[in-house]
C-alpha cells in the first residue's frame, strides 16, 4: 500500500467493495465511496485509478437504470470483483518508472 500516491483513497475503495460484497453497504454509499475516492486523485501516475473508479462508479449508475431489479446485485457484484481485481493487480505488478 505504501507504493500508492493516494493509500487513503484506495483504502475507501477496498473498504467499500468488501462492505458491499458483505451486503453491509448498499450501492449508492458505494457509488459515494468511489467519487470520493476518484476525487481524489490528481496525479498523473495514477490517472488509470481515477479511471478504474470512473468506470466502476458509472456502470453501478447505469445498471440500477437498465439491468432488471432480480440481476442487478449478481452484476453489480461482478463490477466489485474485477474493479478490486484491477486494483490488486496494478499493487502486483506496478507500472514501470
Amino acid at each position: 500500500m505504501s507504493d500508492w500516491l493516494y493509500p487513503e483513497a484506495v483504502q475507501r475503495v477496498e473498504k467499500a467493495c468488501t462492505f458491499f460484497l458483505l451486503g453491509q453497504l448498499n450501492v449508492e454509499d458505494l457509488q459515494t465511496a468511489l467519487y470520493q475516492s476518484e476525487q481524489e486523485i490528481e496525479a498523473f501516475e495514477e490517472k488509470w485509478l481515477r479511471s478504474l473508479l470512473f468506470e466502476a462508479e458509472n456502470k453501478l449508475e447505469e445498471i440500477i437504470y437498465m439491468v432488471s431489479s432480480g440481476q442487478q446485485k449478481e452484476v453489480m457484484v461482478a463490477i466489485v470483483h474485477k474493479l478490486l481485481s484491477d486494483i490488486h493487480n496494478r499493487k502486483d505488478h506496478p507500472p514501470a518508472a
